[in-house]
């Protein structure tokens, strides 16, 4: 709101263009949206307008990601996005204005920072500004280095100091997601992140071996494989988790067959069984309620309960993730630590909306040369039942 109110104080009093970048059209609009309710603040503003002061007009208007004035000034947005970057380059260098305001800057790629840089540069008299949170080692940390520029910082202590956050808000929120990069303001480590911004979600630390007496309910997670990939089964208690079986069986009876035996032999109900609800999936998951069982069927590429993650996948990896930090991940096989090493392979990156995503599967498959199938299996016993009914006949 702040950059918002200085940007729209300007345009309004000098002859000025103002260009509003973000790494996804929501986020530009943000700022835009801060500039458009506070136009209507004081006649000072809104008889500058070019157009009707109406506010169904401004909306009309700010669908057009623009806002002119009569004495010169105009405001205009414009999205970078790395999934169109053709069209976001082509855009970039169309568009043209000495003074920039680059919201979210570290979710911007590289090669499209370039390209606003390479605009400014057609300006002698020129202004850059820069807001973001510190989630990559890219242009974004360059900059905070460079001395040619002014820094403002902002971690959770001034905001305490501010009154902003509490002492205990900032303690609860420890334990959550990029505490490091939203509260603390720190860059990751250079040798924790890859050339595509993927960072490893679990740790060599996560994985240990040991065989405690179970504590809890079991979950039964199970991975339903297509091709050459194995149909794995993995039981988790609240202390650790264990693979339960293995096979290669595209027959969805022997499936079915086999999750049987895992309930009736580790005491799981059916309301904690999760299936992954893919291909040849489906069709256990279907049999299992066919014959009255409450099995879940997940959907991993389906919408998270909480919007802070891409999909449901990434939602129940990191359910995992913290699980594992805690303490808890204990494999009881030490002979199948190998199988265990797959949680090595899943890496996490932000989006341009600043949700948790994970690396395509079929990305993962090319690096490793195989499917994560135990991990996948694990991760499943984190899926949020439904606790669908079955009315048998």
């Amino acid at each position: 709101m702040t950059v918002a109110l200085a940007v729209l104080l300007r345009a309004v009093t000098m002859p000025e263009k103002w260009l509003i970048v973000a790494p996804s059209e929501k986020k530009a609009k943000i700022i835009m949206g801060y500039i458009i309710e506070h136009t209507f603040d004081s006649p000072l503003f809104y008889k500058q307008l070019e157009i009707d002061t109406s506010l169904e007009r401004v909306k009309r208007e700010r669908s057009k990601n623009r806002l002119t004035f009569k004495g010169g000034g105009e405001v205009m947005t414009l999205t970078l996005d790395a999934r169109n970057s053709r069209r976001s380059l082509e855009a970039a260098m169309g568009f043209g204005a000495p003074n920039v305001i680059l919201d979210e800057s570290s979710l911007v790629d590289d090669p499209l920072y370039a390209s606003v840089k390479r605009m400014l540069g057609g300006y002698k008299d020129n202004f850059l500004f820069e807001i973001g949170n510190p989630f990559y080692r890219n242009h974004f940390h360059r900059t905070t280095k460079d001395t040619r520029y002014l820094h403002l910082f902002a971690d959770y202590r001034t905001a305490i100091e501010e009154g902003r956050f509490t002492e205990d808000f900032i303690e609860e929120m420890r334990g959550e997601a990029f505490f490091d990069v939203y509260y603390e303001c720190k860059f990751p480590d250079e040798d924790i992140i890859d050339d595509k911004g993927y960072r490893q979600l679990f740790t060599s630390k996560d994985l240990r071996m040991a065989d405690p007496d179970p504590v809890g309910r079991p979950r039964l997670g199970c991975d339903i494989g297509g091709g050459g990939d194995y149909n794995v089964y993995v039981v988790r208690w609240d202390n650790k988790a264990m693979l339960a079986g293995k096979n290669q069986s595209k027959d969805t009876m022997t499936n079915v067959i086999e999750i049987e035996r895992m309930v009736e032999k580790y005491g799981v109900k059916w309301e904690d069984v999760h299936i992954d609800d893919i291909g040849i999936g489906r069709g256990v998951t279907d049999r299992l309620r066919e014959k009255g069982y409450s099995v879940n069927g997940v959907s991993v590429g389906g919408k998270a309960s909480n919007k802070k993650f891409l999909n449901k996948k990434a939602q129940i990896y990191w359910k995992a993730r913290e699980w594992a930090k805690n303490g808890h991940f204990v494999p009881c096989e030490v002979s199948y630590k190998s199988i265990w090493d797959q949680l090595l392979w899943i890496k996490y990156k932000v989006n341009t909306e600043k949700q948790i995503k994970l690396e395509p599967k079929e990305d993962l498959k090319k690096r490793t040369g195989k499917s994560p199938d135990y991990a996948d299996a694990f991760s499943l016993t984190f899926n949020e039942p439904k606790h669908i009914g079955v009315i048998t006949l």
